[in-house]
């Protein structure tokens, strides 16, 4: 069965039974906490420290992720700049050539 189908059948709107009322009010009535079952405690902390150990795993595996990312943009961005600083030195020495040759007259 499909996530959505279950979510969907999980949030459906259900009749209450008929007596939720009388019981409601008989267990106001009757006790004002209801005695904890033995283990709920423990398990809520578990289940806690385990939401917490994957916000956390989750957070360093996002965080180590963009910064290897940064590190490969920025030797990218280095290496077209090498490249662009080789193409312009290139240039210039050969503009640098055609200006320190003497003049040809005979264009005149």
């Amino acid at each position: 069965m499909n996530i959505d189908h279950e979510l969907r059948d999980a949030l459906r709107r259900k009749q209450a039974p008929p007596d939720l009322a009388d019981r409601v009010l008989d267990r106001i009535n009757t006790s004002a906490a209801p005695a904890p079952r033995a283990g709920h405690g423990s398990s809520m902390v578990m289940r806690w420290l385990a939401a917490a150990a994957i916000v956390t795993l989750t957070v360093g595996g996002a965080e180590r992720y963009y910064t290897s990312q940064k590190a490969a943009e920025a030797a990218r961005v280095q290496k077209e700049l090498r490249m662009a600083l080789q193409i312009t030195s290139e240039t210039l020495a050969v503009v640098q050539s055609k200006l320190s040759q003497p003049a040809d007259n005979g264009g005149r």
